[in-house]
């Protein structure tokens, strides 16, 4: 599976952009754009989208997940879901108490 630096410079290299040139359209520094490319840092959300806009992908090939896959399996939630909030809400109000915090 390709990770997202491998897959960032793939798309810019399939564009023939050089990273200087890709990093004046995303309005970012050349250095960002390297730093993305080594692996070094990660954009944030706003301008991961705009990056898989801009290289018109869905986000999950830009994060290097291949999501064309016929063997995508959806994970399930589990059973408990609704008890596990219950029990995690329970636990708040718990401590909430404990520490005499009230909510208005």
């Amino acid at each position: 599976m390709a990770t997202f630096p491998q897959r960032l410079t793939e798309l810019r290299n399939n564009r023939k952009l050089t990273v200087k040139e890709l990093a004046a359209e995303l309005g970012v520094s050349r250095q960002t754009i390297s730093a993305y490319e080594r692996g070094e840092s990660v954009p944030d959300i706003n301008l991961f989208v705009i990056m898989a806009d801009y290289f018109g992908v869905p986000a999950d090939y830009l994060l290097g997940r291949d999501s064309h896959s016929k063997d995508k399996k959806k994970l399930p939630l589990p059973h408990d879901f609704k008890d596990y909030n219950y029990t995690l809400m329970m636990e708040v109000a718990a401590i909430l108490h404990e520490k005499n915090i009230k909510l208005s």
